[in-house]
């Protein structure tokens, strides 16, 4: 297990209004390792409406840091403790939501060692687990709230599309799971 001291000695986990973050969680069974995504529900008040995307949010000052941040964004959104049920690994390139460049998203890499049982929250409309394996690289139109379409490079998993900010964090993920398996 990462030590979290050590953690926010090599890279600044402090909080604040323009900071996130996000965990990506994989488990390895039988086949090759399985990530979890969470979809958001649709809404009209949300940017992101309808995405796939890693558990995860918005700093609030209640947070002492982003490891928190972390921690409480992944007990909202699915019920599963980091410190419990998860072996947080390593902390992946900091990066923004196109739509969104003044924000700043930490992803956390963290692994389960058997798939955690899931508690959405209200503002999720289901999950799913993918296999690295399953995930087909796509260039293909999707359609937005607002009903324009737009022409975006990511991945495919059954009816899915994981794009933007998810699949960037993902194609950096990806080659580090397979190397900690």
């Amino acid at each position: 297990m990462v030590d979290f001291k050590e953690l926010k000695k090599m890279h600044d986990l402090s909080g604040g209004a323009n900071k996130a973050a996000v965990i990506v969680l994989y488990t390895v069974g039988q086949g090759s390792p399985e990530i979890l995504f969470v979809v958001r529900k649709i809404s009209v008040r949300d940017k992101w409406s309808g995405q796939v995307a890693f558990p995860g949010g918005r700093w609030e000052p209640t947070d002492r840091d982003l490891i928190d941040t972390a921690r409480r964004e992944l007990l909202e959104e699915t019920g599963i403790m980091l410190d419990k049920d998860l072996e947080l690994l390593m902390i992946l390139r900091e990066t923004s939501p196109s739509n969104m460049p003044e924000l700043k998203v930490v992803p956390f890499l963290a692994k389960a060692s058997f798939k955690p049982s899931i508690k959405l929250s209200e503002e999720l409309s289901t999950y799913f687990w993918a296999s690295i394996d399953d995930l087909e690289r796509v260039q293909t139109f999707i359609e937005l709230p607002d009903g324009s379409r737009k022409n975006v490079l990511g991945f495919r998993k059954d009816e899915w599309i994981i794009w933007g900010m998810t699949a960037r964090i993902l194609e950096e993920a990806i080659p580090k799971i397979v190397s900690l398996k």
